[in-house]
């Protein structure tokens, strides 16, 4: 196997600049016209429920695929539609539910009231499914997604502190110009801060083949 190279990249700026425009896209859509009623009707709730999850959810998994292979510290690496066809359905279907399990998660007293949480995991599971493909084509068996006890630690607390306090940085900052922008700038730079922690993981990932 040949090794590919680790390098400097802007993984994280570009995923920052996906992520962003996801979540812009997301408050865009779950503020505009809703199902009219004139209580908080099944519908009005599913609308709420389904659109604003599903909508972050794919910027986040779309982000981690955009970044690719960039995302694991490589300059080159085979296509991303080669790793998927190599791979079968597997994949596409574990990538499909990780794009899903953004609607159950709430249910899961530990993650509930901590969106930025479920943005740092989810995008760390997409980055662990694509690694797992692009580990398999190679034939780097060895290779996994757990990047150490240490790590993992680490990874967590950042996932629990960094994107709350950037958006209620954001937040509290937005609030003092203009109160209709705070929710926007909250959100905006919480997801942002999920970049970094998805550009570390995957680095690490990408360490177990470049080594």
């Amino acid at each position: 196997m040949d090794t590919l190279p680790l390098s400097p990249s802007i993984s994280m700026l570009q995923l920052m600049l996906v992520l962003v425009l996801g979540v812009s896209l997301e408050l865009s859509v779950t503020r505009g016209p809703r199902p009219r009623s004139n209580d908080e009707t099944v519908s009005a709730r599913l609308w709420t429920w389904l659109c604003a999850p599903l909508i972050r959810g794919a910027a986040i998994v779309g982000a981690v695929l955009w970044t690719y292979p960039a995302v694991f510290g490589f300059r080159a690496a085979p296509p991303l539609a080669q790793l998927l066809s190599a791979d079968g359905a597997r994949g596409a279907l574990l990538l499909g539910l990780v794009l899903l399990c953004r609607l159950f998660a709430p249910l899961a007293a530990a993650l509930r009231g901590r969106p930025g949480l479920i943005d740092c995991m989810q995008g760390m599971l997409a980055a662990a499914v694509v690694f797992g493909g692009f580990a398999r084509y190679l034939g780097a068996l060895s290779a996994n997604a757990w990047p150490g006890v240490a790590a993992a630690i680490a990874l967590l607390g950042m996932s629990v502190l960094l994107p709350a306090l950037a958006a209620g940085l954001g937040r509290d900052f937005a609030t003092r110009w203009s109160s209709a922008h705070a929710e926007w700038l909250g959100q905006t730079l919480g997801m942002a801060a999920v970049a970094p922690i998805v550009t570390l993981y995957g680095y690490l990932l990408g360490m177990q083949i470049a080594m």
